[in-house]
């Protein structure tokens, strides 16, 4: 799994300030994202967000953000296990 872009975090930062955890409708997501990005990119980020958790789909059309913090944690915990085992293979 990749890291998450620039504008993906800009996407999920501009949504969380406008909805913060509650629930929230595709339409509306894509007004809040409007000025900045074209639809194509918001759709597509928001799709791939959602695939990797950071936007739960809680019925048709809507969506919950999840905790950025949560999802920094369990990345992390991959990339420093690799990073621990690589730095003892080389001492």
């Amino acid at each position: 799994m990749r890291w998450l872009k620039k504008r993906e975090i800009i996407i999920y930062f501009l949504l969380y300030r406008k909805f913060g955890y509650n629930v929230f409708n595709l339409g509306e997501a894509l007004d809040v994202l409007k000025p900045f990005f074209s639809k194509k990119v918001s759709l597509s980020a928001i799709k791939y967000m959602q695939k990797i958790g950071l936007i739960n789909k809680v019925d048709f059309l809507e969506y919950r953000l999840s905790n950025f913090d949560e999802y920094i944690y369990l990345m992390s915990i991959d990339y420093l296990k690799r990073r621990a085992t690589l730095r003892h293979k080389i001492q």
